[in-house]
């Protein structure tokens, strides 16, 4: 599915306004767009063609106007922070999608994305929440409760069991990031993944005890961990909006991060996000 934003003028967005994958539904529908920016104080320069930012991956970079009504997703908000740095116009194509995108799937329809990755000037990634252990049938050995969603038996969730299951799905990462950074060898461009933070913890409709929550800490940890490496590990910048939402120790509910599913970022959650991707810098391109 493919999702164009408008082009971004220089100084869309100043960064002060900047500043301020369990769970995803089998739907598609167009993207909410962008509010409409402030006028820019000065334009790009009409001999630079547009900066290309291209956004992949499953239903949080999407920004359901059904998930988050009226919000402006931190895609967008990067855009525009990416055009005033770089004192170019910025055109978001955010082919991100909300139909349960898992990494295994993402990787067997990368080739229908090369085109646009091959001509983005920054790639954002944002491949975790239906990948990671908790968003499988078995994790850790364990069924879900059809009921809650939880799972039925935790104690089977411990710290083997989070090193083994962030250890199997590595390889995975190396490749997609492999496969994605070919597609600009020799380009300058800005590279960015995104962990994933944890919804799981201060769900209300989960109510998980205190035990329970702290094992979705250690699953969360060596996942956010093991993504953030492999993307370093091939020149990709790590947005780590798991601390970001959760704390330095991972246990802090996200809170009114979220929306109203407990799953998808809020208005606040997006801007938060924003943040993290605009802290990287803009690194080669400006």
């Amino acid at each position: 599915m493919r999702r164009i934003g408008r082009v971004v003028a220089l100084g869309a967005v100043a960064l002060g306004a900047v500043a301020v994958l369990a769970g995803c539904g089998a739907s598609e529908e167009p993207a909410t767009s962008p509010s409409p920016s402030s006028t820019a104080s000065s334009t790009p320069s009409p001999t630079a063609p547009p900066l290309s930012l291209v956004a992949i991956g499953d239903s949080i970079p999407f920004n359901s106007k059904d998930d988050c009504p009226n919000c402006t997703a931190f895609v967008y908000q990067y855009g525009d922070a990416l055009a005033k740095a770089t004192g170019r116009g910025v055109r978001p194509n955010n082919l991100s999608d909300h139909t349960g995108l898992t990494l295994p799937r993402l990787l067997d329809n990368l080739d229908s994305l090369s085109k646009d990755l091959a001509a983005a000037d920054a790639i954002i990634v944002g491949i975790a929440h239906n990948s990671i252990e908790l968003g499988t049938d078995t994790p850790c050995g364990s069924a879900f409760d059809p009921a809650t969603g939880a799972l039925k038996d935790w104690t089977k969730v411990d710290q083997a069991c989070a090193t083994r299951s962030a250890a199997a799905s590595r390889p995975g990462y190396d490749a997609l990031f492999t496969k994605v950074a070919a597609q600009r060898v020799g380009k300058p461009t800005i590279l960015i993944a995104l962990n994933k933070y944890n919804d799981w913890v201060g769900s209300s409709t989960l109510g998980l005890t205190a035990d329970q929550a702290k094992r979705t800490v250690l699953i969360h940890d060596a996942w956010s961990a093991m993504i953030c490496d492999s993307a370093k590990a091939h020149e990709f910048s790590c947005a780590d909006i798991y601390h970001a939402f959760n704390g330095p120790t991972g246990d802090k509910p996200s809170g009114d991060l979220l929306a109203d599913d407990y799953t998808h970022p809020s208005q606040k959650g997006n801007d938060e996000i924003a943040k993290v991707l605009v802290d990287l810098g803009f690194a080669p391109l400006a």
